[in-house]
């Protein structure tokens, strides 16, 4: 069941779709890369409490399910499908933690913030990368589909 992760500072749900806002997204291959990411971001001065490292099954298992949605959700869902590229990247990482792979979260409410955190996340080469504000999804590096077969 999809439910608001206490980390989250902001909104999280968007057209009944996860929507993390203000949040910068890496996907990792494994947990301990996310997490030696996580690190780099603390050495670089972010607080604690604006940075997680999580697997892909506690993406997957408590963010991202939009089975348990309403029937409205779920018709916010497929709109948000027909006009938004939201719905693609959680497909993306619904078949990345399914592979393994990891997650970081940064809180980048900023555009500074944001700036940080793209040149500390490229530095780290993660498989994909997002951020999320109000004027929609900012992509920072995306898979190709040869990497996502």
């Amino acid at each position: 069941m999809t439910e608001h992760w206490q980390f989250l500072k902001e909104s999280d749900h968007s057209f009944g779709l996860f929507y993390p806002m203000h949040y910068t997204i890496a996907v990792f291959e494994t947990i301990e890369m996310a997490q030696a990411a996580r690190e780099r971001f603390l050495s670089s001065g972010f607080p604690a409490d604006d940075v997680a490292a999580v697997s892909g099954a506690f993406v997957l298992n408590h963010l991202e399910n939009e089975h348990q949605l309403h029937w409205f959700g779920r018709l916010e869902a497929q709109v948000a499908r027909i006009i938004g590229s939201e719905a693609n990247f959680l497909a993306n990482d619904a078949y990345l933690a399914h592979l393994g792979g990891a997650f970081l979260f940064v809180y980048t409410p900023t555009h500074a913030k944001a700036e940080q955190a793209r040149d500390l996340i490229r530095s780290a080469h993660p498989m994909a990368a997002r951020r999320y504000h109000r004027a929609g999804v900012e992509s920072i590096c995306y898979p190709s589909r040869q990497s996502l077969s």
